[in-house]
């Protein structure tokens, strides 16, 4: 017998496709056929696909919250073993809700999205208020208004190493890779506390009181997001390869002279125009205009 439905299947579905194509270039019709339905019967669970991200976010959050409490309440670990189990946890959880490429897969500046990017933020803060809170038990709150910087740097080394990670030998991996980034976290720490030096604050402090962070890279996040999205309309786009391969070629270029600074020079003027002459990619060469606008 056939199992039936249910809506956390739909949000597991979801959040595979998300990862895998992009929240944009995921429709409902696809959703609904990977759960086992047809499209009619995705509207009993869900109002809409923006209320379906907000649940499959708040099925990663309440996951990570629940590993994070036992974490917590383990009175057999010490602070660094806490800590070192702290990053096997994100290693894991990262990788297996691909939680990377599920927060680069909604472009920010819908204002439709609002709901999703402060849900998204929220689980952010979450990950980096319990790390901030073992490196207080651990070092010592003196230093802790560089913690967060150091969080974000361990939060993108997981992700750049679950990008590249090997299904096969990951599980064997995580406790030694945790092991590493403690080790590197120790060498952050030691650095900051150098009287020889000065570091300015990239994360502002007002994450501890739950408030919107503060991210001077809004704007790279955005455009990445949007990067992304326009690669994933070339794909749906019904044209011969080699003319796939120019504008895929286009979008490398694109990405490539934004990457020291993310602004609208004369070069990004002309490919921006050369992409827009695709009606399908017209609303996000847009959207990228905005955000590159001081």
């Amino acid at each position: 017998m056939k199992k039936k439905v249910n809506s956390e299947d739909i949000v597991q579905t979801a959040l595979s496709l998300f990862s895998e194509k992009g929240y944009e270039a995921t429709s409902v019709d696809e959703i609904a056929r990977k759960s086992g339905m047809v499209k009619a019967s995705f509207y009993k669970y869900f109002k809409s696909k923006e209320e379906l991200m907000l649940s499959t976010i708040a099925l990663v959050q309440e996951d990570m919250e629940r590993e994070l409490e036992k974490l917590y309440l383990n009175s057999e670990l010490s602070p660094r073993e806490k800590l070192i189990q702290f990053y096997v946890i994100c290693l894991e959880r990262v990788y297996q809700n691909k939680m990377h490429l599920l927060f680069f897969s909604v472009t920010l500046v819908k204002s439709t999205d609002k709901e999703i990017s402060q849900a998204r933020d929220k689980l952010e803060i979450t990950i980096s208020n319990r790390c901030m809170d073992l490196m207080i038990k651990l070092y010592g709150g003196e230093w802790s208004d560089y913690y967060y910087d150091i969080i974000f740097v361990i939060k993108s080394m997981i992700v750049g190493y679950v990008r590249m990670a090997d299904p096969e030998f990951f599980a064997s991996e995580s406790q030694m890779l945790a092991k590493f980034f403690m080790s590197i976290t120790d060498i952050l720490v030691q650095g900051m506390n150098n009287p020889d030096s000065h570091h300015e604050i990239m994360w502002k402090p007002s994450m501890q009181d739950n408030a919107e962070p503060v991210k001077p890279w809004n704007r790279w996040l955005e455009v990445t997001s949007i990067i992304q999205s326009m690669h994933s309309t070339i794909d749906t786009l019904d044209l011969h390869e080699p003319v796939k391969d120019d504008y895929y070629s286009i979008l490398e270029k694109l990405q490539a002279e934004m990457s020291g600074a993310v602004t609208e020079t004369a070069h990004v003027k002309a490919l921006l125009f050369f992409l827009g002459q695709v009606t399908e990619l017209q609303d996000l060469c847009e959207k990228l205009r905005i955000t590159l606008k001081p």
